[in-house]
């Protein structure tokens, strides 16, 4: 699911292009301004709705992004685990049960690009239909824009970004699948040029530790 998740929270109906003055590439244009400092962080929750098990999962942690396709999702609760990728490498570690998962970020992400997808959102258009959201979902405090991938794509349908209309933050991420799966990402706490150091999208695998190759999407 966070792959899903990873592609798309970078991305950016039934509308004209415009509304309340903007129209859907103006708003990713500010939303790549925004985010052309050299690294960030955020605290995020999210939600993801299974619908063939009937069931909602929640989890809360801390993201943390460099240049260049740098990223590390550190989960907090009810899990403790992590997402890390240099660019290339990526490996998810479950401390728990001492297990280290390891594999190619262009094979796990599904895309060469990884954390440049939230980086470089103007370039999202190159895989995805970008519109503005129809106008009942458009919220006071946020535009809302809805992306559907030019590919067939069974594990992402569409994806839905609330951005602030005060700071073109993006504070939520809406993604759904062909099996009816949702989930939903919000973000805050938002702090950017941190100077974060390169070690930090690096993981050195525990002594001992289980070490399982990941495969590709």
């Amino acid at each position: 699911m966070i792959r899903c998740l990873l592609i798309c929270i970078l991305l950016s109906g039934a509308l004209p292009n415009t509304c309340w003055g903007l129209g859907a590439a103006d708003v990713l244009d500010r939303v790549q301004h925004r985010y052309a400092a050299g690294d960030f962080e955020a605290d995020f929750v999210q939600e993801s709705h299974l619908k063939a098990m009937g069931m909602v999962d929640t989890a809360k942690g801390r993201i943390y992004f460099g240049r260049p396709g740098m990223m590390r999702w550190h989960y907090k609760t009810p899990e403790k685990y992590l997402i890390i990728t240099d660019g290339d490498t990526v490996w998810i570690y479950r401390p728990e049960e001492n297990q280290v998962m390891l594999g190619r970020a262009v094979d796990y992400f599904g895309s060469k690009n990884g954390a440049d997808f939230f980086t470089k959102p103007g370039e999202l258009s190159r895989e995805f239909i970008l519109e503005l959201a129809p106008k009942e979902l458009q919220e006071k405090d946020h535009y809302v824009l809805r992306l559907v991938p030019r590919t067939e794509r069974p594990s992402l349908t569409e994806l839905y970004l609330s951005i602030s209309r005060e700071t073109f933050d993006i504070v939520q991420t809406v993604t759904c699948n062909a099996f009816g799966d949702r989930t939903t990402i919000r973000f805050d706490r938002y702090k950017f040029e941190q100077g974060l150091s390169s070690s930090l999208f690096v993981f050195e695998i525990p002594n001992g530790a289980e070490v399982l190759r990941l495969q590709g999407e």
